[in-house]
């Protein structure tokens, strides 16, 4: 309805403007219907951001227990599949955890506030807890799937919670002007613990860093634990690749190991994992904690098949590359394994052992442009840059939409990279 207003009002518009151009002028009735229409026209410009680009719509609430729900994105405008975040109810307000309106992940670029959709989310929570305001937004990283608006929240006093890493990217959705009202709304999990809590329930948010859990999305991460229920809120941290087997074995995921690494340390025993997506639950919104046990009872890490080419010699690798390559294709190990251990070479400094398994890697994989952009980047290290752009030229050849690489990335992660060798 309101883009076929403004279609009108454009149009009628255009062709007052089209009249005046002879040099006659308009009867002065023309002139102030001319004058309204224009009014209109930017009214309806104004508003269209508010009530027309808006692509999410709120399904449905799951109570989970007694004070807990799942709220159901239908989000197949922007994602192509359903997604959800977690509220929790306390004595006088409630708590949003998660926003995963948009698609965007790590290669999210030009970030921006998804203020509409960010308008429905708390539309929904209005009605549904009539009662109780939105007190907390809670993200654990700043991608788009996990925080996606800021600005409807902060700017009606509710506080999102993120880390200082993390805000440096979200900072990118708010103006200075905008950061100056409203910044106080924005809360810093650091080192200490983060709770909310009162009788009625609680939430405690631990921050984790990237040196001790190599394998989290982001520079820092913040998992959310919830005492009352016993459960894990993990965002994207819990995949599973339940169909995927590797030696006969189901593979887990470097993300699950994290998971597994942070229960362990601070001996917890979950009774269920909180993910943002619908691909890793059970169906019933959340993932058993009983899961994670049986899949390391009877799978196979990651980091296990990459500590196999580990163990390989430099010398080994390049003199049996065909053996190799088809060591790794027979048990299907996937090409991502083979990726990881390039930068894991690369982390401990060994460039030689990196160069030959960045070689195993395009020859098994030589139409995916990630193979030639790591085979350049650890050319880049070596200093040999004609070989790292020659082989970023074939890159770009493959896909030239691909921009997750190339020389500016590969100079960040080679300064990155010498200050961890500097400091071991």
């Amino acid at each position: 309805m309101l883009h076929w207003l403004t279609v009108k009002v454009f149009a009628t518009c255009r062709c007052l403007q089209y009249f005046t151009s002879f040099g006659g002028g308009l009867p002065v009735d023309l002139f102030i219907i001319f004058c309204f229409m224009k009014r209109i026209l930017l009214l309806c410009l104004l508003m269209t951001p508010l009530f027309a680009i808006a692509d999410i719509k709120i399904s449905s609430f799951k109570k989970m227990g007694e004070g807990l729900y799942i709220m159901y994105y239908d989000t197949t405008a922007t994602k192509h599949y359903i997604t959800k975040s977690t509220v929790v109810e306390f004595k006088d307000f409630i708590v949003l955890m998660e926003m995963p309106i948009s698609t965007d992940g790590a290669g999210a670029t030009n970030l921006t506030d998804h203020s509409a959709d960010g308008e429905v989310v708390f539309a929904a929570l209005k009605k549904k807890f009539p009662n109780k305001p939105l007190k907390y937004v809670l993200s654990t990283h700043w991608h788009p799937h996990s925080i996606s608006s800021v600005i409807p929240f902060i700017s009606r006093g509710i506080t999102v919670v993120t880390t200082e890493k993390n805000y440096k990217r979200i900072s990118e959705y708010i103006d200075s002007a905008t950061y100056a009202k409203y910044g106080k709304y924005i809360h810093f999990v650091g080192d200490e613990e983060f709770s909310i809590k009162d009788k009625s329930n609680s939430i405690i948010g631990y921050r984790i860093d990237r040196k001790d859990y190599p394998h989290i999305p982001t520079e820092d991460f913040v998992f959310y634990y919830l005492p009352k229920y016993n459960f894990l809120h993990t965002s994207c941290m819990f995949q599973r690749f339940k169909d995927y087997r590797v030696m006969g074995k189901e593979m887990i995921s470097v993300r699950a190991e994290d998971v597994h690494q942070f229960i362990e340390e601070h001996k917890m025993s979950p009774a269920c994992f909180i993910t943002t997506d619908t691909w890793y639950d059970d169906g019933s919104g959340l993932s058993s904690g009983d899961t994670l046990t049986a899949m390391y009872q009877k799978g196979i890490t990651m980091t296990a098949l990459e500590n196999v080419l580990m163990q390989m010699d430099g010398n080994f690798l390049v003199n049996n590359s065909d053996s190799v390559i088809r060591y790794i294709t027979d048990n299907s190990i996937p090409i991502s394994i083979v990726n990881s251990a390039v930068y894991t070479c690369l982390k401990k400094h060994d460039l030689d052992k990196a160069l030959a398994i960045a070689r195993i890697q395009a020859l098994i994989s030589p139409s995916n442009p990630n193979s030639w952009d790591t085979y350049g980047e650890v050319y880049w290290f070596m200093g040999d840059k004609k070989m790292a752009k020659r082989y970023e030229k074939q890159c770009k050849l493959i896909n030239k939409e691909f921009t997750l690489g190339g020389e500016a990335s590969w100079e960040k992660d080679l300064s990155e990279y010498r200050q961890m060798w500097a400091e071991k």
